[in-house]
């Protein structure tokens, strides 16, 4: 069961859709509690193996979900690949003894069982398409509801261990490649704006404290006091204005600065077309600028959905368990250019 998932990428990274060279993907994530449990914060390690068990025998009873994985029984490779897909967080990596996760074939339906909250119920569009995405969500929850009978309060809305997903707990997020307006030096006015809006916006990519390839996570900070529907559309106008500004620095680059924005875009595609060694960062990096190369209309032999699958393909976790022989950082970082110079003919 789990070999299947390894070696097959999620459907979303193949999709087309609006504004698909600059969003990768975009989420729709509802956590919820089981009435009359205590929050895993107050559950000891045998409260929280019995949890799991009950939930586990829950979920399966769902047929939305083909595949159902106690995560202490991964590979340490495996759950990085799993956190390299956004199904896991890097802290669920480190303790994973009390969770579970299940998953359907496509790999844009996913619960992940008895973390931060008992349940946390997420769907995945390659695009931005937030209501269908949050429609699939919705009904999932309200099958799992009725397995479960979650906490749930008319006046206060789903009951969580974080005062900050009181309500509806539900959050929306959307991963953005903003290279122009980190190269113009704007981004810092979205991230401020961002902010006093009360959305957050944070580096997807990090390698230790640095954000690789100017990818971006944009989510809302607020579930209280409003309903589903206003977050979404909140949510959708923060995010267009968002890439509207992405929009306005890439036109900035083409007109002031169009020599130099296509020399670094035809050196990035040389470099990765002949490198004999890549490492992760120069990966992302290179890979950022050819992808705004695509985006641009300069870079004409390769396609967006083709960037997305290889910038999962190229990631440390996916090279290691798909390549048993990649025994150390070298064997990667040779393992990596090769990858990716085959498939751009170099």
């Amino acid at each position: 069961m789990i070999d299947s998932l390894l070696d097959s990428l999620p459907v979303w990274l193949e999709k087309v859709g609006p504004y698909s060279d600059m969003v990768l993907f975009s989420k729709v994530s509802l956590y919820r509690n089981l009435g009359g449990y205590n929050f895993n914060k107050k559950n000891s390690d045998k409260e929280r193996e019995e949890l799991l068990e009950l939930l586990i025998e829950g979920v399966s009873t769902n047929s939305s979900f083909e595949n159902l994985i106690p995560l202490k029984d991964m590979k340490d490779d495996e759950k990085e690949l799993f956190a390299e897909r956004n199904f896991i967080s890097r802290n669920e990596v480190k303790d994973c003894r009390f969770l579970g996760l299940a998953l359907n074939d496509l790999q844009n339906n996913e619960v992940l069982l008895n973390s931060e909250e008992h349940i946390k119920i997420s769907c995945v569009a390659g695009e931005l398409s937030l209501k269908e995405t949050f429609i699939r969500c919705d009904s999932l929850d309200d099958e799992l509801n009725e397995e479960f009978g979650f906490a749930y309060d008319n006046e206060f809305g789903f009951f969580t261990s974080s005062t900050g997903k009181v309500g509806t707990g539900m959050v929306v997020s959307a991963v953005v490649h903003l290279p122009a307006l980190v190269i113009t030096g704007k981004f810092v006015d979205i991230i401020d704006d961002l902010e006093d809006s009360l959305f957050s916006i944070g580096g997807f990519f990090n390698i230790g404290e640095t954000v690789e390839g100017s990818y971006f996570e944009v989510s809302n900070k607020f579930t209280l006091g409003v309903s589903e529907e206003e977050i979404l559309k909140m949510f959708e106008k923060k995010i267009k204005s968002v890439i509207d500004g992405e929009v306005s620095s890439r036109e900035y680059l083409t007109q002031k600065v169009g020599y130099e924005t296509e020399d670094k875009i035809w050196r990035s595609y040389g470099i990765l077309k002949n490198a004999r060694i890549l490492s992760v960062t120069d990966f992302l990096n290179l890979t950022a600028a050819v992808r705004l190369g695509v985006s641009l209309g300069i870079v004409r032999d390769i396609k967006i959905t083709d960037l997305n699958k290889w910038l999962f393909q190229a990631l440390p976790g996916h090279l290691r368990v798909l390549n048993e022989e990649v025994t150390n950082k070298q064997e990667e970082n040779i393992l990596r250019a090769k990858l990716i110079r085959n498939h751009l003919g170099g």
